[in-house]
């Protein structure tokens, strides 16, 4: 064989390349980075899903409390009515304390308190933790409206015709001669919402007010019935 061919033979041989793979050690790593890289994005996303969730039950917890605060100032406003002076000596207010106000009215002018929504109570029910509407007129139904309340900031308020407030002293109730000097009334609710976290996420919280007259007492002075 001449030097010529011998040449050809190597150039033409196919070169080996290296079969080795990666070593354990470098899968480990590389498994561990990406369970790490998995991780992260998965504990962001159940963080997004969670502040979602939060906002929402915010919002509906604060659409509680205001619908609640509404329909206690609309049937404020209407304590005492008594068209047609059908019901002598009416006052409007049967019980007035710091976490429950029982009142009525003469809705329908019948001359008795047994409509719906003639004779009703609202009231913070320390056992329940919840705001509570009782109608006697109704068959003495008592719906529950919120619960999870937050009793610190949570209380009836009752001012006479000059802004002077009249104290029930927390647990007591205004005697009979205060309730007909009761011209406007203040509703202070604190609601508390749970709160979905990982660790210890403090609780949702919504409050509202409203200062409500009641209306029928600015009228006695010119319309007064008889033995009011």
């Amino acid at each position: 064989m001449c030097d010529r061919d011998l040449w050809l033979k190597r150039v033409r041989r196919p070169r080996r390349h290296s079969q080795g793979g990666f070593s354990p050690i470098e899968v480990l790593v590389a498994a561990a980075v990406g369970l790490s890289a998995l991780a992260a994005v998965l504990s962001f996303n159940r963080f997004q899903m969670l502040t979602l969730r939060n906002q929402t039950t915010q919002v509906d917890v604060q659409t509680t409390v205001r619908n609640i605060v509404e329909l206690f100032a609309r049937e404020v406003r209407r304590a005492g009515a008594n068209p047609g002076c059908r019901i002598a000596g009416f006052n409007g207010l049967v019980d007035a304390r710091s976490y429950y106000l029982r009142m009525q009215s003469d809705l329908n002018g019948d001359g008795v308190l047994t409509g719906v929504g003639e004779d009703v109570t609202y009231q913070y029910n320390w056992d329940a933790d919840a705001v509570q509407r009782t109608d006697r007129g109704s068959g003495g139904t008592t719906e529950t409206l919120a619960s999870g309340v937050g009793w610190g900031d949570s209380i009836i308020r009752y001012f006479d015709g000059n802004g002077n407030e009249m104290n029930t002293w927390y647990w007591g109730s205004l005697s009979p001669a205060e309730r007909s000097a009761v011209r406007r009334i203040r509703i202070q609710l604190n609601l508390t919402g749970k709160a979905l976290g990982i660790s210890g996420t403090r609780p949702l919280l919504a409050q509202a007010s409203a200062d409500v007259d009641l209306r029928n007492r600015y009228f006695l002075g010119k319309t007064a019935c008889p033995g009011s």
